[in-house]
């Protein structure tokens, strides 16, 4: 399932690829996802709130729950490529294919 293929560090198809890092820092382990898109070779990182942890397990849980958000429809994902610059439509349509087949695979 991709909740195992997340804490190992990524999750991709074809065209995309999300990233889960966790770094701590003053007690608190904060989960940071970013995305690689294949085909234009650029970077992108969601800017969206994933709560940390005291944990290092603890933020992978929490980048987890938020990616589970997403899937189901609870959030909607902002993308970004600097802090003043929204990431290009055409990734953020790979993303929702790419999340799509994520829920089509937890309901396998």
């Amino acid at each position: 399932m991709w909740h195992e293929k997340l804490k190992q560090g990524f999750l991709e198809n074809d065209k995309i690829m999300i990233e889960l890092s966790v770094g701590g820092e003053c007690g608190e382990w904060l989960p940071s996802l970013t995305l690689y898109d294949k085909e234009k070779d650029s970077w992108y990182y969601f800017d969206n709130n994933i709560p940390p942890g005291t944990t290092e397990e603890e933020a992978m849980e929490n980048a987890i729950k938020f990616l589970e958000k997403l899937i189901i429809g609870l959030e909607k994902p902002k993308i970004k490529s600097s802090p003043l610059k929204e990431a290009p439509e055409e990734v953020y349509k790979k993303v929702e294919v790419f999340l799509e087949e994520l829920k089509n695979e937890s309901e396998d």
